[in-house]
Parts: structure tokens; C-alpha cells; sequence
């Protein structure tokens, strides 16, 4: 039978919980600390449980209160976006120009709190690290690193060639499928090292993506890259309107308008 992650554990007792008004509309959520002591958990895997909640529309966070359950009707104004009905994420490259993987190496660091926080680990806890550089027609667009657990693949470093794909490889060679992640688009500035192999000028400004994936064992990879915005776009496509159009509170809101 496969092993249930903690962080699912977690969300799904939780959903049930405000399913059934253990959680009224209206309460809050225990603080991470004591959701972490419930359940026998870091506030890592919390974090992840607390994400999927939000996600479903069940609860919102509100800075400085906390974590508040919301209503049906409130669960759908959470929708009101610039993005609605997102049916494809795509990354595209002048000319729709083919990537090539031009330099790749992989080895083992003790992680930083960033990457122990994204992965579930002591700070200190030895890690993969794995660096490349992705060109298109020869120019360095993308500096990636990937930060990877080694207590779920202990025998990653010695396939440094076949890391092309890593959840393809992961899967093929493992056995292990990746299930969910989430990636945040941020702006940031090249510095010294960026500079130069990009190409461009220390200073510059660039895409600065993080994304930390889950399998079945718990958080597996943490991402960091570092990309430049003048060769590499995000197009978001959206089909028909959303279904908060229809609602009377969002027909009154425009009536205030």
C-alpha cells in the first residue's frame, strides 16, 4: 500500500474537520505551531496542508489574524483575478528555438535555510545540488539550480548524463512520480556571476523562479532560476468567462462602481 505523506494526512483531516463545522465559517484555524503539535508535524509539511486549503477555497489567510474559514458563496469571490479558467501555462522562445542543455553538474552541500524550510530538512542537512545552464541557439537563457533530497534518491549523483529531465528520470529510474508543485514567478537583478554567463550586465533584470515539487515520500526538489526576461516569456491562456460573473455579489459590486 502506498505510504499517505504526511502533508496529505494533515490536509485531509483538516478539510474533513471544516467539512463537518468542526471549523465554522467565520473561526480560525489553530496557528502553525499548534497544527504542527496536532498532528506531530514541522511547520513545513503544515505550510503544504495550509496551501491546499487555500487553493480549495476553504479558507484564506489574513496577515497578522491568521488562517479563517471562509463560506461557499466567499469561496467563489476568492476567483475574482486577472487569470480565470487557465486551461495552459506555456514558456516561450524567440523563434521557438529548440533548448539545449550546455553545461550540467551535480553535487552534494549541506542546505541553507531556504532549501532546508522548501524541503522539509534541518538546516545543515546534506543535499543534491544540481547546476545547469539552458541555452537557446547557443545563448544562455536559464541558470538552474535544483536542490534534491537525498534520503529519496541516494544514488542520484552517479547519473549526472541522464539528468536531461529529472522528474522523466526520476520516475523511470525510481519509480517515484511527481504529484504536485507550485512555482512563483519573481523579479531580480543579475548579479556579477549571473552577468556573465547570461551574457548581459550585472544589474539587469531577470526572472527569478522558485517551485518546490512533491511526490508520495513528501517534498522532493527545491528549484531556483535564474532567467532572461528579454528571451524567454510566460503566456497564461484563459477560456470563457468566469463563473463568478454570474454571482449577485459580484453584479452588486459593479453596480458601486
Amino acid at each position: 500500500m502506498e505510504k499517505i505523506p504526511a502533508y496529505k494526512k494533515c490536509y485531509n483531516k483538516l478539510k474533513s474537520d471544516i467539512d463537518n463545522n468542526v471549523y465554522p465559517i467565520g473561526s480560525y484555524l489553530p496557528t502553525e505551531d499548534e497544527l504542527g503539535k496536532m498532528f506531530s508535524v514541522s511547520r513545513t509539511t503544515v505550510r503544504h496542508a495550509i496551501d491546499l486549503l487555500v487553493k480549495d477555497k476553504r479558507i484564506k489567510v489574513k496577515q497578522g489574524a491568521g488562517t479563517q474559514v471562509i463560506n461557499p458563496k466567499e469561496r467563489e469571490l476568492t476567483n475574482f483575478s486577472k487569470f480565470h479558467n487557465v486551461i495552459d501555462i506555456n514558456t516561450l522562445f524567440p523563434d521557438n528555438a529548440a533548448l539545449t542543455i550546455s553545461g550540467t553538474w551535480i553535487d552534494r552541500i549541506p542546505a541553507n535555510s531556504q532549501v532546508a524550510s522548501a524541503l522539509d530538512l534541518n538546516e545543515g542537512t546534506e543535499v543534491f545540488r544540481l547546476q545547469r545552464v539552458v541555452s537557446s541557439d547557443e545563448q544562455p537563457v536559464i541558470i538552474q539550480t535544483n536542490y534534491i533530497r537525498i534520503d529519496f534518491f541516494p544514488d542520484l549523483d552517479t547519473y549526472r548524463e541522464q539528468l536531461v529531465d529529472l522528474y522523466y528520470f526520476i520516475q523511470k529510474h525510481y519509480g517515484i512520480k511527481f504529484e504536485t508543485g507550485e512555482e512563483h514567478i519573481n523579479i531580480s537583478s543579475a548579479d556579477f556571476l549571473d552577468a556573465q554567463i547570461l551574457n548581459i550586465e550585472p544589474g539587469s533584470p531577470i526572472f527569478f523562479n522558485t517551485r518546490t515539487a512533491h511526490c508520495s515520500l513528501g517534498p522532493m526538489e527545491y528549484l531556483e532560476a535564474r532567467i532572461r526576461p528579454d528571451l524567454c516569456h510566460f503566456v497564461v491562456r484563459m477560456k470563457e468567462p468566469p463563473a463568478w460573473y454570474d454571482l449577485p455579489e459580484f453584479q452588486k459590486s459593479l453596480e458601486r462602481v
